[in-house]
């Protein structure tokens, strides 16, 4: 028998918590810091996945970046899948998720760009994702989230 710890954050940890669902989780993780001379690919392949391959890159706004993930944790869904109660708890949710911003530094951002993987993810996107490279002061996180069934 193996023994997993999840070492993630308990912010991370409580907002997949509050988003699980009927038919429906959602899975959030960051990386970082990483260096910022690798390639986005290299550093994919170096902290998340040996597998990973970039399918498309594009450079975001900061405002852009929060707008979608926001939108996306806040996905209500619909009769067959979703979170439940999400109203009650969207004030939590939320709040977790701008301690989730605050710990990639997204607001001070110098430079974020909006990717997804052709190959490698960690986890098991269905309805939604988002991942962003996200550079500050010489430094990159790497902020990711999906949701599956």
């Amino acid at each position: 028998m193996q023994i997993v710890i999840d070492t993630r954050p308990d912010e991370v940890l409580r907002l997949e918590h509050l988003l699980e669902g009927y038919n429906y989780t959602v899975w959030v993780n960051t990386y970082g810091p990483l260096g910022i001379k690798q390639t986005l690919e290299e550093a994919l392949r170096s902290s998340v996945s040996k597998d990973c391959v970039v399918g498309n890159a594009t450079s975001v706004s900061v405002g852009d970046a929060r707008s979608q993930a926001l939108e996306l944790l806040l996905h209500a869904g619909d009769g067959g899948y979703g979170p439940l109660d999400l109203l009650t708890k969207r004030s939590e949710i939320l709040s977790l998720a701008e301690a989730l911003f605050q710990s990639v530094n997204l607001d001070q951002a110098e430079n974020v760009t909006s990717f997804w993987l052709a190959k490698g993810h960690p986890a098991y996107p269905v309805f939604w994702d988002f991942a962003f490279d996200i550079h500050i002061l010489g430094q990159r996180w790497i902020l990711m989230g999906s949701s599956s069934d």
